[in-house]
């Protein structure tokens, strides 16, 4: 029995010694062990910690464009409000350019035609042929002018019309905004639009230098509330994009749970973690287009990229001419005197090296 004893315990001390047989010498894998933990630090960023820049999630504005009638003037614009992060509150409006059209029942030819309001003449409507002949512009009047033979009548609604000489809109006018500056406050500084006694709100005039916001993408009704479309810029377009990135550092083992947990969320809807879901996403949108989405309720877990000491590190217990642990000094960049040594494991596979652990 002393002499089985014995046996056992010299080969358990042998075990360590055939565990590391063929295990290459640190020097023989710096380089590769540096090119993977460097790089290791784009794709943890991408899986655990910010992940990829995404559109601000805002919805276009003239989407909710609705009409306003000028009871006074007859004068219909169109108009929407959006939040400035710099103004405020803004309303945009322009002249409702839906046109009506008129046939003359004597000559057949059809017109565009629809309503401005001029400081000078009041009421006026433009009016344009369909061929593009040149515009008109027909002064409306309640009453008729004293000698003056109108050259229009609407006896229904009491309109007396006077063709204007000499009268010009410009063109690329008509499809300008305004901007108002709304507040729930008087401004005694600024230029007072409109009072809406009712609302109790302020309309102030933007200058001609204001410039509306622009986006480079808006979001509808059908994108999915919890998640954000990544930029077009974002040199990851796919998720087989993301794919390959992460296969050139990682190993095909160590990224399976990864790919479930990142691609299809499975892994932690069967962990009995509440609401979580894939982190991207490749979402067909309704003009079938297929664009990458990320998940805007997964939480961050690192938000530093721990940095190594490589002139510390030196290979572990229990590695092999296939399978190595690499030991070696790491810190974050907020704590550079707190050390922490790791292990950091890389198998051979496919004819090179791959990180087969986190680095995070």
């Amino acid at each position: 029995m002393k002499r089985f004893i014995c046996f056992s315990l010299c080969l358990l001390m042998l075990l360590p010694m055939f565990s590391s047989c063929g295990a290459p010498e640190y020097s023989e894998i710096d380089a590769r062990f540096r090119e993977l933990v460097e790089a290791s630090a784009e794709i943890n960023t991408i899986f655990f910690g910010e992940g990829l820049p995404t559109y601000e999630r805002v919805t276009d504005p003239r989407d909710t464009t609705d009409t306003y009638k000028d009871e006074v003037t007859g004068v219909e614009y169109y108009y929407y409000t959006y939040e400035d992060e710099e103004v405020g509150s803004v309303l945009a409006y322009r002249l409702n350019l839906n046109s009506k059209v008129y046939q003359d029942p004597d000559t057949g030819k059809k017109y565009f035609y629809y309503n401005i309001y001029d400081d000078t003449y009041g009421s006026v409507v433009v009016i344009m042929t369909v061929d593009g002949d040149g515009d008109r512009y027909l002064q409306l009047l309640s009453a008729p002018k004293d000698g003056v033979e109108p050259d229009y009548v609407d006896g229904t609604n009491g309109k007396y019309g006077y063709f204007l000489t000499g009268f010009s809109y410009e063109k690329d006018m008509k499809q300008e905004n305004t901007y108002l500056r709304v507040s729930d406050k008087e401004d005694e500084t600024g230029t007072l639009v409109y009072f809406d006694e009712g609302e109790g709100l302020w309309y102030y005039a933007l200058g001609k230098d204001y410039k509306e916001p622009e986006f480079q993408s808006y979001y509808d009704a059908n994108d999915p509330t919890t998640y954000d479309y990544v930029t077009f810029d974002c040199e990851y377009r796919t998720v087989d994009d993301i794919k390959a990135a992460a296969e050139q550092v990682y190993s095909e083992d160590y990224l399976k749970s990864i790919y479930t947990t990142m691609f299809d969320g499975s892994l932690g809807a069967a962990s009995g973690l509440e609401g979580v879901t894939a982190r991207y996403i490749q979402y067909a949108t309704a003009d079938g287009n297929s664009l990458l989405m990320q998940s805007n309720v997964y939480r961050s877990f690192i938000f530093e990229t721990r940095q190594y000491d490589f002139s510390t590190a030196k290979i572990g217990r229990g590695s092999n001419s296939r399978y190595v642990n690499v030991e070696v000094d790491t810190y974050l960049p907020s704590a550079p005197d707190d050390r922490l040594n790791v292990r950091i494991s890389m198998v051979y596979e496919k004819g090179k090296w791959m990180l087969d652990s986190p680095t995070y």
